[in-house]
């Protein structure tokens, strides 16, 4: 538009241009409203949804401090049903198998456990899921299958945890000399992060003497 136009003739420049263009212009500014709209829409639904969450979530915790199971199935359902996608439904599954557990049903325990260890989007709720599920395992004598879960984990804050029980299930298995290395990887892990585990060396010492007992025997039994 030239500067030396009149202020008539720019008006007019104007009106022509919005006669050709305003149905252009209308659309855009329409869907930029509505894209807005529904952005914030969108971000007033999830958070309506987390809250919504998250109280079911306190009341199935109080519920399991009450042990009030009823409730806990309740809002455990709740929980699964409407806030599949939220890390909710995956403490709705690790509560669900801690009851189990507490009922005898590792079998329904397992399949709690494993909900979250194949399809948690958090990394740390899937190793939590794979070592309970590992003790579940071990407890039932499915070491292979408990070993298996257990060298899938590789976040190192459960190093001692993990090594600790992969030692339980070598002495369970009569491997002592694999038992004592994972148990002693696990105090050198314990010792490293500051603290200590007496029970832990307890289980070592004693497996050691073991160890050096059944040896003598066998010496015994060779020099006869």
């Amino acid at each position: 538009m030239s500067v030396y136009m009149t202020e008539a003739e720019q008006i007019e420049v104007i009106k022509k241009w919005w006669k050709r263009n305003q149905n252009i212009v209308t659309i855009i500014l329409s869907v930029i409203l509505l894209a807005f709209s529904g952005f914030k829409y969108w971000n007033w639904h999830q958070d309506k949804l987390n809250q919504q969450a998250s109280n079911a979530y306190e009341h199935m915790m109080f519920a399991f401090s009450s042990q009030d199971n009823k409730s806990i199935r309740a809002y455990s359902k709740q929980l699964l049903s409407e806030y599949k996608n939220t890390i909710y439904a995956d403490v709705a599954h690790l509560t669900l198998a801690k009851l189990y557990v507490s009922q005898d049903k590792y079998l329904k325990a397992e399949e709690e456990l494993r909900a979250v260890a194949t399809h948690s989007k958090m990394n740390t709720l899937k190793q939590i899921a794979k070592i309970r599920l590992a003790r579940i395992l071990a407890a039932n004598k499915s070491y292979e299958q408990a070993l298996s879960q257990l060298n899938q984990i590789d976040n190192s804050a459960f190093t001692p945890v993990v090594s600790e029980l992969k030692g339980d299930i070598y002495a369970a298995t009569g491997q002592y000399q694999q038992a004592v290395l994972a148990y002693r990887k696990a105090i050198t892990e314990v010792q490293n992060q500051g603290m200590g585990n007496l029970f832990l060396e307890m289980k070592t010492n004693e497996l050691l003497a073991m160890t050096q007992s059944m040896n003598t025997a066998v010496k015994r039994i060779q020099a006869a």
